[in-house]
């Protein structure tokens, strides 16, 4: 009698099955939730993935063409000073020679082949003279007092600059206006009397 007395009431209850499968049933209910909250983590990570790496495909692109298109350009910089010995030489031999002259107009000619060359590349030269000072085009060497230009205009050039493809290659080096040192100092005395004048007014 003991025995199936002990039998029985190891045995669960209906009451104790009904409260088991009760506690259980949000755990089955959580799970599709935790999946699906997983699914979406996993898929929102892919596609920032997938930005990311689309973004990168389009910089290396973009920096590959960029060193495409300035592949030439210490090479080009560097010609630049052959030029300039062209000009000077050709500044010089037009003093003692006629315009007319063979050998003068030989060495025109070769340093216009040369510039036209160089410009099918993107080379430009650099309008200087009597333009407005454009510190990304111009260098400033000198400053000189101006009576017939405003200040901070190119004067003239002491060396020409050059742009590839629209970027700066070599700023030109100039000589920029100033106010001329009689208005320079006919403003700075006017400061002073302006401000006794509203003293005396204040006054």
């Amino acid at each position: 009698m003991s025995k199936k007395k002990k039998k029985f009431e190891s045995e669960p209850q209906p009451a104790e099955l009904e409260d088991q499968q009760a506690a259980d049933q949000p755990q089955a209910a959580d799970e599709p939730v935790d999946a699906q909250q997983e699914c979406d983590e996993l898929l929102a990570r892919l596609q920032r993935v997938s930005a990311d790496y689309l973004n990168y495909q389009k910089r290396m692109q973009r920096d590959i063409a960029q060193v495409r298109e300035f592949a030439n350009d210490e090479l080009i910089k560097a010609l630049l000073g052959v030029l300039d010995d062209m000009e000077r030489a050709l500044a010089v031999a037009s003093e003692s020679h006629d315009a007319d002259d063979p050998l003068l107009a030989g060495m025109q000619m070769v340093h216009d082949k040369a510039l036209e060359t160089l410009g099918r590349f993107g080379l430009e030269v650099i309008d200087a003279a009597g333009e407005p000072f454009d510190p990304g085009q111009h260098s400033a060497m000198i400053q000189e007092p101006s009576e017939d230009h405003p200040p901070q205009t190119v004067l003239r050039e002491l060396q020409k600059g050059y742009r590839l493809k629209g970027r700066t290659l070599r700023p030109s080096a100039v000589v920029v206006s100033k106010a001329p040192e009689s208005a320079e100092a006919a403003q700075n005395d006017a400061e002073p009397a302006d401000s006794d004048q509203q003293n005396n007014v204040g006054e």
